[in-house]
């Protein structure tokens, strides 16, 4: 299953239980500071900065399924950017207080490789409540964007910036000249694995691909790429001309977005109707094509409030408009790959984003329904 060309380096992924929350079930084991800490970090396409659930947060809040915290007074290379608290938004699941620092993030390659450490900045949180966090299977997120920002400060205070693919590049630790980030899962084995700057040699002569080239969104932190179509049960809901936008996101599980779209799917969703998107193109000039029927977006609920439970995975966001956005249940049964394109300014890599290539897996359900005549051109390179 997980054959790949040796230019970076792979992590293992592992799944939690999948929760009503929106948030994915797959995380990272990822050792923090020195002594190292270990911790269940999220690697999230959906995010453009870093954070840990710390030893800042009182007995009374931080409760998350993932269940534990970073010490920093317990690490010997832990460094404060600053102790100022601030707000800082998750959206539809409230806000977390946190504080700024930095620390050693150490992962463990699949290969018998040396073990890959990166300094890297984090918000530390202090506070957060909610259900949402509360069926959490992580401990923390580490973003990997389409574009990278920094975090507001005070101009007396070191500015966080969280670049933590670009500084893997920068480190010698992923070949500039392969800048991809990539997910495969096996929700069977509940195993998966993070691949950087790898290509998996399984997909080279595949046919069931799409590309999705990046435009931007006004959360241009997003990997976003124009929506040609969308239509539920035969019933037309957008075209292009409606400049709407999809993302895939690692950090998410269900779709996700617009409200006026998403309660027209869940509506849908009732009698069990296929949905069908128009993303892309093909190599013939004809629009990319995939559908999702009610066997991936109907879920049991593993654990959390709704456990036991199958529930349809479209949740409707306020302010999140004019986008569709999905992760795990659409992402478990594709080879999901990040192109960047990396450039040499001022003695620095920095990345700007290319779009998204999709792979339907051999064995898995054919989401892609489009077909390519020729293989895909990353292979080519």
């Amino acid at each position: 299953m997980f054959k790949d060309k040796k230019t970076g380096f792979s992590v293992p992924l592992f799944r939690g239980p999948f929760q009503n929350n929106g948030a994915s079930p797959w995380f990272a084991r990822v050792a923090l500071g020195t002594p190292a800490q270990p911790l269940k970090m999220c690697f999230d396409t959906g995010s453009d900065f870093n954070w840990v659930t710390s030893s800042l947060c009182g007995s009374d809040t931080c409760h998350h399924y993932g269940g534990e915290q970073f010490n920093l007074n317990a690490s010997r290379t832990f460094e404060w950017l600053s102790q100022q608290s601030q707000a800082v938004s998750f959206g539809p699941w409230g806000t977390m207080e946190a504080e700024t620092g930095q620390d050693v993030v150490r992962l463990q390659p699949l290969s018998s490789g040396a073990e890959i450490e990166l300094m890297t900045d984090l918000y530390l949180a202090q506070s957060y409540d909610g259900r949402h966090f509360a069926e959490l299977d992580w401990d923390g997120g580490i973003g990997l964007p389409s574009l990278s920002t920094s975090s507001t400060k005070s101009t007396t205070e070191q500015v966080a910036s969280f670049h933590f693919f670009e500084d893997l590049i920068q480190q010698g630790k992923v070949d500039p000249h392969s800048p991809f980030v990539g997910f495969l899962t096996d929700t069977s084995e509940q195993l998966g694995r993070l691949e950087f700057g790898l290509l998996n040699q399984v997909y080279r002569d595949s046919r069931e691909y799409l590309f999705l080239p990046w435009q931007e969104y006004q959360a241009n932190y997003l990997w976003t790429t124009p929506l040609l179509s969308l239509s539920m049960g035969g019933k037309h809901l957008l075209d292009a001309n409606d400049g709407f936008f999809f993302a895939l996101d690692s950090g998410s599980s269900q779709f996700k977005g617009d409200e006026n779209l998403m309660n027209s799917l869940l509506s849908l969703a009732m009698n069990k109707a296929t949905l069908s998107i128009q993303i892309g193109t093909t190599d013939t000039g004809m629009p990319g094509e995939i559908t999702v029927d009610a066997t991936l977006y109907d879920v049991l609920i593993e654990a959390g409030q709704d456990k036991g439970q199958v529930i349809s995975q479209f949740e409707p966001m306020e302010g999140a408009d004019d986008i569709a956005l999905v992760g795990s249940i659409i992402m478990d049964h594709l080879y999901t790959l990040y192109q960047y394109k990396a450039e040499w300014v001022d003695q620095v890599w920095t990345l700007k984003p290319l779009g998204m290539w999709i792979f339907n897996k051999p064995d898995g359900p054919k989401i892609i329904t489009s077909r390519q005549r020729n293989r895909a051109s990353l292979f080519d390179t």
